[in-house]
């Protein structure tokens, strides 16, 4: 079953829904990753001891908006590019995100340069969305 992965924000318009940036490498991988990190505690206080804690929002089918913790575009634009200089340069808290992400990633380029290319697409969506006025936001997933 495939994820889907788009911004959300509260008042977002069926145009914005349909015009947003997409994922490169697709975004099951991604989806699924959030989808499982959530039942890693180890993987999720990597993220925070890395500064990159705003990646982890979400949202999906039936989570009410006040359950949401949402985060600014700066906010997870600067996490992901936290947490992808954190690979680049092998920090050793990214060991057990890859290890988490590996379990769903597509397999055709380099581990790393996967999580990376899907973490260079949400700081992209990021910057999409408060081109589009949005003050916060989180990723929405779907299967």
């Amino acid at each position: 079953m495939g994820a889907s992965v788009i911004v959300y924000w509260p008042g977002i318009t069926e145009d914005q829904i349909e015009s947003q940036p997409g994922f490169y490498n697709d975004c099951k991988a991604w989806g699924d990753w959030m989808a499982e990190r959530e039942e890693l505690p180890e993987v999720l206080e990597a993220v925070q001891r890395l500064g990159s804690e705003a990646i982890l929002t979400y949202t999906t089918d039936g989570v009410d908006d006040e359950e949401v913790d949402w985060v600014s575009p700066a906010q997870l634009r600067d996490a992901a590019r936290r947490l992808r200089e954190a690979v680049r340069t092998g920090r050793p808290e990214t060991k057990i995100i890859l290890e988490s992400y590996e379990r769903n990633a597509n397999g055709v380029d380099p581990l790393a340069d996967e999580f990376m290319r899907d973490l260079e697409d949400i700081e992209a969506l990021a910057i999409w969305a408060q081109q589009e006025g949005a003050g916060r936001m989180t990723l929405e997933v779907n299967w």
